[in-house]
């Protein structure tokens, strides 16, 4: 256990306003001083599986937010202030976890300036950052800048290929182990920053423990694939097909991390937002989706997906597609796969697919129960457990019936061996997207989809041991018809959808 010394404190607050080593840090932000920072030396020399912190914080009118960072210390010293760089609650720091807690979300009527929060939800928002990036953005019951006194708490426990993160407000689950990909454990020091805007305003922090358990050996590094390397996107080139070579057996990984790139080209970004999949090819020449993502408006980002469900297909040397139809300028696409060893939760041994395509929805001359047609799925004696995994998105707009497909919610129903599971096909936290601002419409919610976004999919487990040796999938939608046929494009769900056999 680290209890935060005082005496081994370092500040970058003036003289006058340093805190009081014996009590509680009263980090003051002046007109003058628009951020402060408190910082600590590496709490062990030695990596461990777990790290955890716990502290109280009282944040006042003034105060925008605030960041607690988890320093590298290879990268950033084993003392002194923060790094220059980030504001308070945007802790991004190259190799180093952060949690941001903002306040300042300011509600706006226009769709395309940089603020996000267009439906006027409440300002208090929490962030987790690794690697000089925002991953993830969650807006919290708890007004953690109300003037009284609430407890933050972390715990990152490090798996195969990443880590597990939690982060809670007082009682408040905000992150309950999300994963971070690719996130290995480091030698780290704790710092807390707080940011002002064009108020003065207060922090009142105190750290009451750190601590890092479970010492480990440094895990082992991945073995990188770049299967596609900074090849042009645009309407010349809309798809880029390659053989990429795998490792020949999966079994010794026990997590296989998809990382995307889109960087610009030499002419400038596609200004609107274009759907995009990577794809890989059986030996049968079968295609599978491994990732969609809908690009953003004139500018790039980095993804990273954990993909280890697919571990069958990606052994041996495969063909790999990106496909993404732009009429213009487009992107600079990079996708690299890291296969880290360790042990597996479970294997993956085989890949079906269930739906592949774009079935129009609202037309009863289409009805889309032709499309969605109920799949018997054989399993071997030895299977243990199974998921459906679907990969939806609405497409279209006014003047179809309620702007179907992209700006329509629907709800859904999977069943699953004569058990259903229901959700509605809804996206409504784009407006918190990390790849922002963008240039269009980037913030409104959307059919299972945000602009700058990975597609995430639905996914549902089904636990063997069966005595039935057919898993029998279906898939409906809650009734709809489009009133305004014929009018503009067809209101189309996007799918790709496939059941992974564990054994």
């Amino acid at each position: 256990m680290f209890s935060f010394p005082r005496s081994e404190m370092v500040f970058d607050v003036p003289e006058e306003h340093a805190p009081d080593q014996d009590t509680p840090l009263s980090l003051f932000l002046p007109q003058t001083n628009r951020a402060v920072s408190a910082s600590w030396p590496p709490p062990t020399d030695r990596i461990t599986r777990e790290v955890e912190g716990l502290w109280s914080m009282t944040l006042s009118a003034g105060v925008e937010g605030m960041g607690f960072t988890w320093l590298d210390v290879a990268t950033h010293g084993r003392d002194g202030a923060s790094p220059p760089g980030p504001a308070g609650e945007a802790p991004n720091f190259a190799d180093s976890f952060g949690i941001g807690f903002d306040a300042s979300n300011p509600p706006s009527d226009d769709p395309f300036n940089q603020w996000g929060n267009i439906y006027s939800r409440p300002e208090h928002e929490i962030s987790l950052h690794w690697d000089g990036m925002e991953l993830v953005k969650r807006t919290t019951v708890t007004d953690f800048r109300d003037g009284t006194k609430h407890l933050g708490r972390f715990l990152i426990e490090y798996v195969v290929g990443g880590a597990a993160v939690s982060v809670w407000v007082d009682e408040e689950a905000v992150f309950d182990r999300f994963f971070v990909p690719g996130m290995q454990p480091y030698i780290g020091r704790p710092c807390f920053v707080g940011h002002r805007g064009d108020q003065e305003g207060a922090i009142t922090l105190d750290p009451l423990r750190m601590e890092c358990r479970a010492f480990i050996p440094a895990p082992e590094p991945p073995i990188t694939v770049k299967a596609i390397d900074r090849h042009l996107n645009d309407h010349q080139h809309p798809e880029t097909k390659v053989d990429a070579q795998f490792p020949e057996d999966t079994a010794p990984f026990g997590r296989i991390i998809l990382t995307l790139r889109l960087d610009k080209p030499e002419t400038r970004f596609d200004p609107w937002d274009r759907t995009g999949q990577i794809y890989v090819y059986d030996e049968e020449g079968e295609r599978y989706e491994l990732l969609r993502y809908i690009t953003p408006y004139g500018r790039g980002h980095v993804w990273r997906v954990d993909v280890t469900d697919f571990s069958p297909l990606l052994c041996g040397t495969r063909t790999l597609e990106q496909a993404c139809n732009t009429q213009g300028e487009g992107w600079v696409v990079t996708v690299q796969f890291d296969f880290y060893p360790g042990p597996v939760e479970r294997q993956a041994y085989k890949v079906v697919n269930l739906w592949s395509g774009s079935p129009v929805i609202g037309n009863p001359e289409k009805p889309v129960r032709d499309f969605y047609v109920t799949r018997q799925v054989p399993i071997d004696p030895s299977c243990s457990g199974a998921r459906v995994r679907m990969v939806v998105t609405g497409h279209g707009m006014a003047p179809n019936s309620n702007s179907a497909g992209e700006f329509m919610p629907i709800d859904r129903t999977l069943t699953m061996n004569g058990k259903s599971y229901s959700n509605r096909l809804w996206k409504d936290d784009n407006y918190l997207n990390p790849c922002r601002p963008q240039g269009g419409t980037w913030k409104y919610s959307r059919a299972g989809w945000a602009p700058g976004d990975v597609v995430r999919p639905w996914t549902v487990d089904l636990s063997g041991p069966w005595t039935n040796r057919t898993l029998t999938v279906g898939y409906e939608l809650a009734p709809y018809t489009n009133e305004n046929r014929g009018q503009t494009w067809e209101p189309i769900h996007r799918t790709e959808a496939q059941v992974i056999l564990y054994r």
